[in-house]
């Protein structure tokens, strides 16, 4: 530095400050300026003076302060801002600028920001005239968002610039020599190397991604150009060039792939497609989803008629309408129309889209459409199954009038056919006793047999009654406590007179009372009662033996036979309706359907019946009344 140029020093830096083309100024933190350069009468035609203590927001205008806005704040936060932007000029120019915000921060505390922002829409131009002034290519780099550096004609670095020094980690003499090499990443380095090594003596171009890796091992990426510069008579006198780092660019640019590979997997997944048309006129762009449904090879429409054409016929004016009315006022549509693809294949869509607009004037169209044929087929498919489930409601209605009717009917019989065989068995049974007492023994037997079958019809009675009254029912049992001891007297009572001495009631338990439907749990005791005495032998006693469980809590109660047993294969069976042994095929049976009643009055019971034993000797059927039973 000269003596001249030191003797004025304040003077010769603004004029150094106002030959810089990028605007330099210094905000405070209410926004107002406190210094500017040049620049700003270049960019804007307003004065450097005048622009002290003028508000950002009034310099940039409403619509570029609201752009900006985001960035002040966060350099008013402490955080140095970089980003583009379109910012207009004197005549209406819009320059295409870089802007950086370093906030001003002492003591913990920000007191405003320098701003500089660039015009790099004349990069190319200014580069050119560096290689005219080592002394503005120096000033440039240091201002510059890049890692700008100068290496002599074999490769070394002669000079770089303090963001050249950021960029590779603040490493040691990397702005000398080739030690830059050495911060490149070691799975880098040799395809590095190896190709700067070509390009130097050739004196041809360096244009290469690649990473480097810091000492604290954070991996940065960085796009390294670099060109020859050659003497006025060709001969190549060294390279300038500039590192930018790419990382965040390209993370970017992946997760903008991952994001468009992700909506089209959503959309084939989801059977949507979407479109878009810039206005008033331009093809039809449509995402890989839309091509797919419409079966079209190329990427875009012509036209909206070609688009519209895709939809039927009978509703193309429809959809035709829905757009214009879109484009004119601005309304959103959302329908369902059939549609059919460029190969003929008829699908439903539901169709919606809507106009975009820039500065108030629509701008394009857009929309997507959503294949819903299988939807529309269920929905066809639910509509017939609602109305066959009325259809239904409609016929259990009247099946239940008539089963109400023939439980009447039942009930009915029950009284009518019921009352007069007891009344006649009774009858039967006087008149058995007086022709014994007269001495009449043989028409005395002959009317103790026919009360017998007498007493077997009425059971057969009771029972098919009882069937139909317990398939029907449709209500609850009404369990009330019972007495034991009652229940057994009544049940035992139902037997024929001549039988009734043959049963034995063996008590394991105090227990007195339980809870039950007594009229049903005697209708099963008494269909086990008459079959352990059936298949007894005449001479053999008939048990039914009575004990209590603690788990589950239950009353059993066990009738004990002194039969033969009951065949093999007929124990699975033993409880369905119709089921037969070889004792029904000798007469000894009804219609199968005693041992059914007692399942199905167990099952109402929530309880059970189960064979217990089985011998040759006799078997054991076996009640389990819980007194506790789940819902």
């Amino acid at each position: 530095m000269n003596d001249r140029f030191a003797s004025d020093g304040p003077f010769n830096v603004r004029r150094l400050v106002d030959q810089v083309p990028s605007m330099l100024a210094y905000w405070d933190c209410d926004m107002k300026c406190q210094f500017a350069n040049a620049a700003y009468e270049r960019w804007f035609g307003v004065g450097r003076d005048s622009l002290i203590g003028t508000s950002i927001s009034d310099l940039l205008g409403p619509e570029l302060f609201a752009v900006t806005e985001p960035f002040i704040q966060g350099a008013l936060k402490g955080e140095a801002q970089t980003f583009e932007r379109l910012a207009p000029g004197r005549g209406g120019i819009l320059r295409h600028s870089l802007a950086q915000y370093i906030p001003d921060v002492v003591d913990g505390v920000t007191l405003g920001f320098t701003a500089q922002v660039t015009d790099i829409s004349g990069l190319h131009h200014t580069q050119c005239a560096l290689r005219d002034s080592e002394q503005k290519f120096r000033t440039l780099s240091e201002s510059s968002p890049y890692g700008v550096f100068h290496t002599d004609a074999q490769g070394s670095i002669t000079y770089a610039n303090r963001q050249w020094e950021l960029l590779w980690g603040n490493l040691l003499d990397v702005s000398t020599g080739d030690r830059w090499l050495h911060a490149v990443h070691p799975g880098d380095r040799a395809d590095v190397l190896m190709d700067w090594n070509q390009a130097v003596p050739l004196g041809q171009k360096f244009d290469r991604e690649f990473r480097i890796q810091h000492t604290d091992g954070e991996v940065v990426l960085v796009h390294l150009r670099a060109r020859p510069l050659h003497s006025e008579g060709g001969t190549v006198t060294g390279f300038v060039g500039a590192a930018e780092d790419v990382t965040a660019q390209r993370q970017a640019d992946q997760r903008l792939r991952a994001s468009e590979s992700f909506l089209d997997r959503v959309g084939r997944l989801a059977a949507v497609g979407g479109w878009q048309m810039d206005l008033p006129v331009g093809p039809i762009q449509l995402s890989e989803q839309a091509r797919r449904m419409c079966e079209v090879d190329e990427p875009c429409l012509d036209s909206l008629d070609d688009g519209i054409a895709l939809y039927a016929p009978e509703v193309r004016s429809v959809i035709s309408a829905a757009m214009q009315q879109a484009i004119a006022h601005g309304r959103s549509w959302d329908m369902e129309l059939p549609f059919l693809s460029a190969k003929g294949r008829p699908l439903w869509v539901r169709s919606f889209g809507e106009v975009e607009y820039d500065n108030a004037r629509p701008a394009r169209l857009m929309g997507a459409f959503q294949d819903i044929t299988e939807h529309r087929q269920r929905k066809s498919e639910l509509e017939r199954e609602q109305a066959l489930r009325v259809y239904t409601e409609r016929q259990v209605q009247s099946l239940d009038l008539l089963l109400r009717e023939r439980n009447e009917m039942v009930g009915v019989l029950a009284h009518e056919v019921r009352q007069p065989l007891n009344n006649a068995s009774a009858a039967l049974q006087s008149a058995a006793a007086a022709l014994l007492q007269v001495g009449e023994g043989v028409a005395s037997l002959r009317l103790t047999r026919a009360q017998t079958v007498m007493t077997q019809v009425m059971a057969s009675i009771d029972n098919t009654l009882a069937v139909a009254s317990l398939l029907a029912r449709p209500e609850p049992i009404h369990r009330e406590d019972t007495d034991i001891d009652t229940l057994l007297a009544v049940t035992i009572a139902d037997m024929p007179s001549r039988e009734r001495s043959r049963i034995e009631v063996l008590r394991v338990t105090t227990t007195r009372t339980a809870s039950m439907d007594m009229s049903l749990m005697r209708l099963a005791l008494r269909n086990l009662l008459a079959n352990a005495l059936r298949c007894s032998p005449p001479t053999y006693q008939v048990v039914v033996k009575l004990t209590d469980s603690d788990s589950p809590l239950a009353l059993v109660i066990d009738v004990i036979d002194s039969g033969g047993g009951i065949e093999a294969d007929m124990v699975p069976r033993l409880f369905q309706r119709g089921a037969r042994g070889k004792g029904a095929a000798r007469g000894m049976g009804g219609h199968g359907l005693g041992l059914y009643i007692v399942r199905r009055v167990m099952e109402l019971h929530s309880s059970r019946v189960f064979l217990a034993h089985n011998t040759s000797q006799g078997a054991t059927m076996r009640l389990v009344i819980e007194q506790s039973p789940g819902d």
